[in-house]
């Protein structure tokens, strides 16, 4: 019996301690980054910029013709959402801030944080070689669904993803877009229910550059 005990409890030890190797290596493989934030001049982490219900984060590039358009959809998005939605331009541009703050004096998007990468650590860790990419989170971090490309309907798709992630709905119209160009695509991970969420359809975008 006293060998069956030991036995016993040398399982749930070696048990243990498979499970905390496991949880270990789960968090250290999240994806993380520290950025220059444009206006602030403060640092930002991954974590930080999961505020809200919904967090957008869009790798984007002054280069890339297709992003001006996507970010001038997410500023009216994050408008109509306000509140429940934080959106996150990541610039991967190798000029810097540079580069980036000729951009803006043209461009004037009004968004909750403006990252600038000039390493581009954002693409390698997220696997976003594609500009512009879309990636929505929850406040966990979790990845809950995706986009390369841009066109100008997909304004409507967007917003229909972010509802129906938010608020369990989808809107009629751009649902009939989405459903037309036809989703073969599932997220990497789910929204924490085991359930993969679908990815949005793949359109016009550029390599990463700078």
């Amino acid at each position: 019996m006293k060998n069956l005990r030991a036995a016993s409890l040398l399982i749930l030890i070696a048990l243990l301690c498979t499970l905390s190797v496991g949880v270990y290596a789960q968090e250290e493989e999240r994806p993380d980054f520290s950025l220059l934030e444009y206006q602030s001049g403060e640092r930002y982490a991954f974590e930080d910029i999961l505020t809200s219900r919904l967090n957008v984060m869009v790798v984007t590039s002054t280069t890339c013709g297709s992003c001006i358009r996507e970010l001038k959809a997410m500023d009216r998005i994050r408008a109509k959402y306000a509140g429940e939605m934080s959106v996150t331009a990541i610039f991967v541009d190798r000029g810097g801030e540079s580069r980036v703050s000729r951009y803006l004096r043209y461009y004037r998007f009004d968004l909750d944080r403006i990252l600038v990468d000039p390493g581009q650590t954002v693409p390698s860790r997220f696997n976003a070689p594609t500009v512009p990419t879309m990636i929505m989170f929850d406040r966990q971090g979790r990845e809950l669904s995706r986009k390369t490309g841009f066109v100008d309907e997909d304004e409507a798709l967007i917003m229909s993803r972010a509802e129906e992630l938010m608020y369990g709905r989808k809107q009629e119209t751009a649902r009939s877009t989405q459903n037309a160009a036809g989703e073969n695509e599932t997220a990497q991970t789910g929204s924490g229910q085991g359930q993969a969420a679908p990815r949005m359809r793949k359109t016009t975008g550029c390599a990463t550059t700078g």
